[in-house]
């Protein structure tokens, strides 16, 4: 009887360790339940973070959303949702089977919106909303009107993340804007105002030196960390009509269109190096993966390294990030979720915008603007010269 009781108790034990086994090694899973009238599908999915695809649907309204919280690889993380309306707006809270802090998810005119767009407009159907719901403590985002003036720039830096860089091109140098502090950094004794050859590579700036009608043997380099500058001699010129293709490992791609040659420039021994090209190994990446060219086949178009994670231009018309797409309408930047769209921000003549980590930066008229869906829209700089002369003169590095 006592050798059966521990045989029992040994099955038992390896059931369990079976199960936590299984459990740990759970990396992705999709399911579907209803709770009341909703119908919610949750996506889970293990990065270096604990992520939940959430969409919550009920009589043809949508809500979708990315949630990041270890919930233990636990299962139906939502336990109950509230909902609370007024006039065109609708919207929901979900309460989850631990507790964390509440998010509000909303539609407008049947139509997701951000948070943050509804805070901006100062919509007074929100407002109501925000009164009937005080005891969630819902954190809203939230900016600085702090600002001060720099030189030639004015500056937000508490809008700015605590792991970012912001640098401005001023024609000689570069304006170095983080959370806590400025600084300038003079480059060169003269103009450069066709700043078509910078790039930041592992929180570093490098400008390519492209004013000689000889081409450019000179890269100036500004070390972020002992805050020194470098003033790099090529051992191969290129010409002046050269491009990046992006940077990879901490390389440097570059193509040299007049002399149809490719290169790479490698930042642990600052050399740049022509690869060799036998008719059949011109080099260029796509979501991280290699593709190899022939010479006639990768000159037809200029080959810009896309990576669909971070940094990540898939088309002229949007770009793609950690599973979610974006694009501009009009005035507004959208994110296509799930198959579902949400507004999320509005703004006049947005020049430009791109995608970097989880930020979205832009440009409109004179400021540079970031966006992300807990802070929502901030103002990060405002130069003048940015109405007259902006691509390519501002970079966004980490530290």
């Amino acid at each position: 009887m006592k050798k059966k009781a521990i045989l029992i108790i040994v099955v038992l034990l390896l059931l369990y360790g079976t199960y936590l086994l299984y459990k740990h090694s759970i990396k992705e899973y999709k399911l579907s339940y209803i709770i009341s009238k909703y119908k919610v599908e949750e996506h889970y999915y293990k990065t270096t973070n604990h992520e939940y695809d959430i969409k919550i649907e009920t009589n043809k309204k949508i809500y979708t959303y990315t949630l990041e919280n270890n919930f233990n690889k636990k299962k139906k993380i939502i336990k109950e949702i509230k909902t609370v309306k007024k006039d065109n707006i609708s919207c929901i809270i979900p309460l989850y089977r631990k507790d964390i802090d509440l998010d509000l998810y909303c539609l407008l005119d049947n139509k997701q919106v951000s948070i943050d767009y509804l805070l901006k407009t100062n919509n007074d159907s929100f407002k109501s909303i925000q009164n009937k719901i005080k005891k969630y403590k819902i954190k809203y985002p939230s900016s600085t009107n702090i600002k001060e003036t720099y030189q030639k720039v004015t500056t937000y830096n508490n809008n700015i993340e605590d792991n970012q860089v912001y640098y401005i091109w001023d024609y000689k140098g570069i304006y170095i804007i983080e959370k806590d502090n400025n600084n300038y950094q003079e480059i060169l004794s003269y103009d450069l105002y066709d700043n078509i050859m910078s790039c930041i590579v592992n929180g570093n700036y490098l400008l390519w030196e492209n004013t000689s009608v000889k081409g450019i043997d000179t890269v100036y380099y500004y070390n972020h960390k002992n805050k020194k500058l470098k003033k790099i001699k090529l051992e191969k010129l290129i010409s002046k009509d050269s491009y990046i293709n992006g940077v990879i490992n901490n390389k440097i791609y570059i193509t040299d269109r007049k002399k149809k040659r490719e290169y790479v420039f490698d930042m642990n021994t600052l050399k740049i190096t022509p690869i060799d090209s036998d008719g059949t190994k011109y080099i260029s990446y796509q979501n991280n993966k290699k593709k190899e060219y022939s010479k006639s086949d990768f000159f037809m178009n200029d080959q810009l390294f896309i990576k669909q994670e971070h940094n990540s231009k898939i088309d002229k018309d949007g770009w793609f990030s950690n599973r979610n797409f974006y694009y501009q309408e009009e005035n507004k930047i959208v994110k296509v979720q799930n198959n579902n769209t949400v507004l999320l921000l509005e703004l006049n003549n947005i020049k430009e915008w791109q995608i970097i980590g989880e930020e979205i930066i832009l440009l409109s008229e004179d400021t540079i603007y970031a966006y992300n869906e807990k802070k929502g829209l901030r103002i990060i700089v405002e130069e003048k010269e940015l109405n007259y002369n902006y691509e390519n003169i501002y970079k966004v590095g980490e530290k």
